[in-house]
């Protein structure tokens, strides 16, 4: 694949490992056919890839969900029930994600993620049941750096 940018969706190459993977590290045959978003690219040799959970094997899967129900168990459990109580069930939810290293080489283009097929087709919607079905906006790195400046910002203006 020509250069992947942050933000192409890419998929992993299906090919047998070879050993100089094996002392790399950056090909195991389960990534073979893994989809995902370039989060980072480090080198002309090496991107890091946020792979797309529905794209994994059922048994990779089922450990990740594992290894992220003990995460956010141990992280509850280390809160105090004060603190605890005062978050909200969207600061509960515990979103772990899967993000691999791998050569440049494996990848290919992946195109555009396909859409789900509405289960039922119904009447169409009028325009305020359209915007409130919407998917939520979805905040940029830009605008959470702002709120946590501001945020900063208003406790220092407290203890001050």
């Amino acid at each position: 694949m020509a250069d992947p940018k942050e933000g192409d969706r890419v998929r992993i190459r299906t090919r047998e490992q070879t050993e100089d993977d094996v002392k790399s590290q950056m090909y195991y045959p389960h990534y073979g056919g893994m989809t995902g978003v370039v989060q980072k690219v480090y080198s002309k040799a090496e991107v890091a890839i946020a792979v797309e959970m529905d794209s994994v094997s059922r048994e990779i899967r089922k450990r990740h969900d594992d290894v992220r129900d003990q995460m956010k168990t141990k992280w509850l459990d280390g809160l105090s029930e004060e603190g605890r109580n005062r978050l909200t069930e969207r600061e509960k939810d515990f979103n772990l994600r899967y993000v691999v290293l791998v050569a440049m080489s494996d990848l290919e283009k992946a195109g555009a993620r396909p859409q789900p097929e509405p289960k039922v087709a119904a009447a169409k919607p009028s325009a305020e049941e359209s915007s409130a079905s919407e998917a939520p906006h979805r905040r940029t790195l830009a605008e959470i750096e702002a709120d946590e400046e501001a945020e900063l910002l208003r406790r220092a203006q407290r203890q001050g």
